[in-house]
This record gives C-alpha cells, sequence and structure tokens, in this order.
C-alpha cells in the first residue's frame, strides 16, 4: 500500500474510534481475525449505524490480488449477488476478496437533513460506509492494505459505487456503476430524492450540490465501467448516457468503458451478464498499475 493511503486510513480510525455519530460496536462471527500468513476464513460481522444492525460479510479469495466492495440497490440484499450472479463464483477463482455490507434501504447520501424523511434516516450514510467499515476493514487487517480496492454496485448502489469512488481515490481504484442514477435533476419526481434531500422546489441546492454526482464529473480520479439496459423501467438510460457524455466533455482524459445493451433492463438477468466483462474491467485496471 502506498505511504498516501496507510497515513489516510490511520488517521482517519483514530479518529473515528470513539465518534459519538457511529455506534461502532462490532459482532464478529466465523472467520475470526487471521494472522496474514495465514489463509483466511469468509468472515461474518455485524456493525451498526446507531442503532441498526448492519451485517458485513467478506468472502475471500484462495490466492487474494484485489478486493471489491459489493453495494445492493435499493431494499435489495447485498448477498444477492452471489444468489442471482455468477459474481461470487468468477471473482473469487479470479483472486477477488468480496466485501458486502448490508446498506437496506439506503440511498448513498452524505449526510441527511431535517427534512429527510424519518424513516430514511434509519439507514446508513455512505460517509459512515467508509468511516466505521472500510477504514476499519482495513486497521483491523480483514482487508489487505497492500491490494488494489474497486467497488461495484447495481442500480441505488451503481450511484453508491460512483460517489465512493469520486470521494475515495486514494481508496479505490476504479468503479463498475450498472443501472444507476447520476443526475436527480433528470427525474425531479423521484421519491427516493424527494424523501431524502426534499422537494426540487424547495431545496434546489441539494438538488446542484454534492450529492448530484454529475454535476462532479470533472473531479473523477479513477476508471469507470459503466453499464445499464436500454430497456430499463425503473432508472431511465438517460441517467447513464447524460452521465457518460457529461464526463466525456468536462472529463475527457478518464478512461470510460460502457456497455448499453438493446435487450437488457433492471434485472438480475441484466447484471449477471455484466460479471465478466466488470471483473475484465478490474483486471485490465490492476494490470496498469503494475
Amino acid at each position: 500500500m502506498n505511504n498516501k493511503r496507510f497515513f489516510l486510513l490511520f488517521g482517519l480510525f483514530v479518529g473515528i474510534l470513539f465518534h459519538p455519530a457511529y455506534g461502532n460496536k462490532v459482532g464478529y462471527g466465523q472467520g475470526q481475525h487471521l494472522p496474514e500468513s495465514s489463509t483466511k476464513t469468509d468472515t461474518l460481522l455485524t456493525y451498526y449505524y446507531f442503532k441498526r444492525p448492519v451485517p458485513v460479510k467478506i468472502q475471500y479469495a484462495d490466492s487474494s490480488k484485489a478486493s471489491i466492495l459489493v453495494l445492493p440497490g435499493w431494499n435489495l440484499k447485498a448477498t444477492e449477488w452471489c444468489e442471482k450472479t455468477a459474481l461470487c463464483k468468477k471473482a473469487k477463482e479470479q483472486g477477488f476478496d468480496l466485501v458486502f455490507v448490508e446498506m437496506q434501504r439506503s440511498v448513498y447520501l452524505k449526510e441527511y437533513y431535517p427534512q429527510t424523511r424519518a424513516d430514511y434516516k434509519d439507514y446508513p450514510t455512505r460517509s459512515w460506509l467508509m468511516d466505521s467499515v472500510m477504514n476499519l476493514l482495513f486497521a483491523k487487517n480483514l482487508l489487505a492494505t497492500a491490494n488494489p480496492v474497486f467497488v461495484l454496485g447495481l442500480s441505488t448502489g451503481g450511484r453508491g459505487a460512483a460517489i465512493l469512488a469520486l470521494e475515495n481515490p486514494e481508496i479505490f481504484s476504479g468503479a463498475a456503476t450498472l443501472s444507476g442514477d447520476f443526475n436527480p435533476l433528470l427525474q425531479k419526481n423521484d421519491a427516493l430524492m424527494v424523501n431524502s434531500i426534499g422537494p426540487y422546489s424547495k431545496f434546489p441546492e441539494l438538488w446542484n450540490g454534492d450529492n448530484n454526482i454529475s454535476k462532479r464529473a470533472l473531479e473523477f480520479k479513477v476508471p469507470l465501467y459503466i453499464g445499464h439496459g436500454k430497456l430499463d423501467a425503473v432508472c431511465p438510460l438517460i441517467q447513464s448516457t447524460d452521465f457518460v457524455k457529461t464526463l466525456k466533455t468536462v472529463n475527457p482524459t478518464l478512461r470510460i468503458v460502457t456497455n448499453f445493451p438493446d435487450n437488457q433492463g433492471h434485472t438480475y438477468s441484466y447484471w449477471d451478464s455484466e460479471v465478466a466483462a466488470v471483473l475484465r474491467f478490474f483486471e485490465s485496471i490492476q494490470a496498469q498499475d503494475q
């Protein structure tokens, strides 16, 4: 691991260890912390977002070369990636450790607001995900600090993957986002965003602010894989095509790989079809960095 990542992780770990806003209690399941020279077994932990338990599962490859943080969509189980796609089998065969965080109904905001609907505030923010989960996994040697780390998400988790990579380029070497949304201004009636940051008519600054990923396209520093089925009836294709157009305009040197298949929708069948391409993308980044 480079010095920049080491000092950043160390500082964050010290700073959040006793942070009053986060319930950092951790319950360990199988696979306790093992010395780096030992073979690690799959690990199940429970972190707490205030009083809400958030299961975190790590699946280790036999010969690890990189890690992937795997994000679910809104109200979807993270482990459905294993149950409904070939990700877990293929990734582990190719040497990727996998981290699944049950974000539940999170929309991956940085923070909540007074106008955020009360029940939405029960679910983790992206700040908490980085501070209270990822950085502690590194600090406890549950993830190898010397290996590259990638982030992959589907649906709302796709926007989560993009914004985590944007805000944490010293942690993530690349991101893959499938069927994600990036510019809330394209869907001003979207219930998830209205309930999260308030209606556009009252809070336009939030719709244009740091949760608008497209507006921050110039900030991206790591390669992106962007996939979206053209038959998507849940998250419209324009979310990805408009994002790609913006990236190419304001950040033309950024490496972007896209795939917009004609016959795919917002389904696990589509997300499964992208697994091999996403893993090749991550491997290509790793090969370039070596």
